[in-house]
């Protein structure tokens, strides 16, 4: 049942963005959705709305959230429900100061000496009700500059785009190509706003380095040099050995699956698999033919061929180019994501994997009830387990139940077997090394009245000394769980974050989507934990009928899994350690990401590119965003429904890695989605 705040929060939209895209609103300072009017074109603004939050709203007189260097700017606040007119108080974060502050007008002075642009945020609370309030972005434009951008190569004949943004500067931009040539085929689009695509179709191989200038409307100028290759038609943007990691559903029926692909220069590959449905398995099925094809820019399709037949993946990956994200799309009516990652080939032996781990696998069990287990084992150089201990969420959970198996050794694909006995439950598994610290775990037995799991180990450190300083934050929560409602798998969902433990106690902040409704930024400031010296421990949040009680097993300080052995939902979760905080700006870079361990058939999401800057997110989908430095958590509100809504809730984990909530409001489904920098 949602409290009447929440019940406001979730209901409160107003329209923004011309109309194209709403705003939530949510109960958290600084993690109000702002910046309105700003496009992924530059700083068009189109309303003089530059703040929407529970019961006060901010409007900018001039129309814009953007200010040049040592210029000022006004924002306006009113408070509904006000009868005294007391007015708000104002906090500002980031850089600039006051001119002047009234209980309803704020006039920011803008520094100056900006490079680029820097954006900071400007909180207005009600003094009659301090849970009134609102946020709002302001962007301070500066000398221009072009950041290095991010360039994958392209491929002869297929077409190609990419994009190049200045920041800073006052538009119109005028961009002008000074020194070197282009790549045949390949032109600017013309664009006179900050941003600008060089597109087309490349009609030569080979390697071009330019030089891109932008000049603004006062004449300053930037540049950057870059380099962008053109490879052959059939070159693939995987070249290597790759392992991934899949779940997903047939009907209402949960699905397993991983494997390996290995794709040569050519973009021809083979590899294996590793898959489990009710009433399929296919153990180290082998991938005897098949392609990897680049669309455009950071993605492409894999077309795997085996005794089954053809399976064909959508796939989105990092400039780095040894990792991403990939969705089955092939009218099979299977459907699923998971992540990939290049596999290191040195790790293939039993004494390169012998050491400590936690691990973490979920999926169902043979009665399709929703099952979990987490848990350490140390595998030794003969693949003996030996210190294994785990817990289940069951339908009578285990808890710091001895487990046992023997892994063997990993052949040329970094593919073993090994079977977790812990107690009456069984489960034999295939495994797949990403490198020596990682390793892909998934069923594979024949059985089909079996569990049917997927999940991953991770090396421990510290194991035998660990101790309460492992879970006493910073770190952000993935949490997953499902049940049936009228025979469909549905989603219960959680991100949160903990931070400041000391004494035993940590605060943490819970954001969930539970079946269609939704439960805010709930916040436990003191929340008791333990961790043992083998890294298990418990964590406990809230109170009363609200009490939650979750078993952590650490891989390190701030890593780890976590299991919620009563819940009804079965949750499940991964703990990531968080680096960066105090974040006074969001991190300006693209993202690919998608869903990861799918909870419902729908929806489920490849996000092959995703731009945070400046308050504003653009890419697959637009929209814009506000950040709370402290925690790293920022709401964000998009143009069409991705991950069960069309709000979401984002927890930077690091400058590399995000998570994201869909909010699930008006569905009954929500996703949790990773998202990895470029």
């Amino acid at each position: 049942m949602l409290s009447a705040a929440a019940t406001k929060e979730y209901t409160m939209r107003a329209m923004l963005l011309n109309g194209a895209v709403t705003r939530r609103c949510v109960q958290l300072l600084f993690a109000l959705v702002c910046a309105a009017g700003l496009t992924s074109c530059g700083h068009k603004h189109a309303t003089s709305a530059v703040g929407v939050g529970l019961g006060v709203s901010l409007t900018a007189p001039a129309g814009t959230t953007l200010v040049t260097q040592g210029g000022t700017l006004e924002i306006d606040a009113v408070v509904s429900n006000d009868a005294s007119n007391k007015g708000v108080t104002w906090i500002l974060t980031g850089t600039g100061s006051a001119v002047s502050s009234s209980a309803t007008k704020y006039v920011y002075q803008a520094p100056s000496g900006v490079t680029g642009a820097v954006t900071v945020t400007l909180t207005a609370t009600s003094i009659t009700d301090p849970t009134q309030l609102a946020s709002v972005t302001i962007t301070v434009n500066g000398t221009p500059i072009i950041p290095q951008p991010i360039l994958f190569p392209a491929n002869l004949s297929i077409v190609y785009a990419a994009y190049f943004t200045v920041v800073g500067g006052t538009a119109p931009f005028a961009w002008t190509v000074t020194s070197g040539t282009l790549p045949a085929g390949l032109a600017l689009d013309g664009s006179l706003t900050a941003t600008t695509a060089l597109s087309g179709t490349p009609t030569a191989l080979g390697s071009s380095t330019f030089t891109l200038q932008a000049a603004d409307s006062n004449g300053l100028k930037a540049t950057v040099t870059v380099t962008l290759v053109v490879n052959p038609q059939t070159a693939c943007l995987m070249l290597g050995r790759f392992a991934y990691l899949y779940t997903g559903f047939r009907g209402a029926a949960a699905v397993v699956r991983a494997g390996t692909v290995n794709v040569a220069a050519d973009g021809t590959l083979i590899g294996s698999t590793d898959y489990k449905d009710p009433g399929v398995t296919r153990s180290a099925e082998a991938v005897t033919s098949g392609t990897c094809v680049t669309s455009t820019q950071n993605r492409g399709v894999l077309r795997l061929v085996s005794a089954y037949g053809t399976e064909i993946f959508d796939f989105g990956v990092i400039s780095s180019l040894h990792s991403g994200h990939l969705q089955e799309n092939d009218g099979t009516g299977v459907v699923g994501s998971g992540q990939f990652f290049q596999q290191d080939a040195t790790a293939f032996t039993a004494a390169a994997i012998a050491g400590d781990y936690t691990f973490g696998v979920v999926g169902v069990d043979a009665s399709a009830r929703r099952l979990g287990v987490i848990g350490r084992l140390t595998v030794g150089a003969n693949g003996a387990i030996t210190g294994g201990v785990a817990d289940t969420n069951e339908a009578t959970p285990q808890a710091g139940a001895a487990l046992t198996g023997t892994l063997s050794a990993p052949d040329a694909n970094g593919r073993g077997t090994t079977t977790f006995t812990i107690g009456s439950l069984v489960l034999p598994v295939a495994y797949y090394v990403l490198n020596a610290n990682t390793i892909y775990i998934v069923s594979n037995d024949a059985t089909s009245s079996t569990p049917r799991i997927a999940g991953r180990m991770s090396r421990q450190t510290g194991a035998g000394t660990l101790d309460a300083t492992a879970l006493a934050g910073p770190a952000v929560l993935s949490l997953w769980g499902s049940s049936l409602v009228g025979g469909l798998p549905t989603a219960t969902v959680a991100a949160g974050h903990l931070s400041g433990g000391t004494g035993g106690n940590v605060k943490v902040s819970l954001d969930v989507a539970d079946r269609g409704a939704a439960l805010v930024d709930t916040q436990y400031p003191t929340s008791p934990y333990t961790v043992t010296a083998n890294g298990r421990g418990t964590l406990n949040i809230g109170t009363g009928s609200a009490a939650r009680e979750f078993i952590v097993y650490m891989a390190d300080a701030g890593d780890g899994y976590v299991l919620e052995p009563a819940s009804a939902v079965g949750c499940f979760g991964i703990l990531d350690r968080q680096v960066g905080a105090p974040f006074a700006d969001f991190i300006s870079s693209y993202y690919v990401g998608g869903t990861v361990f799918a909870t419902s058939t729908s929806p489920i999401s490849l996000l092959p590119q995703l731009l945070f800057r400046e308050g504003a997110l653009s890419g697959n989908v637009n929209g814009s965003y506000a950040i709370d430095p402290a925690s790293g958590r920022a709401i964000a509100t998009v143009s069409r429904n991705i991950l069960g809504g069309s709000g979401l809730v984002i927890y930077i984990v690091s400058a590399q890695k995000l998570v994201v909530l869909g909010d699930g409001v008006g569905s009954v489904n929500s996703a949790l989605g990773w998202l990895q920098a470029y």
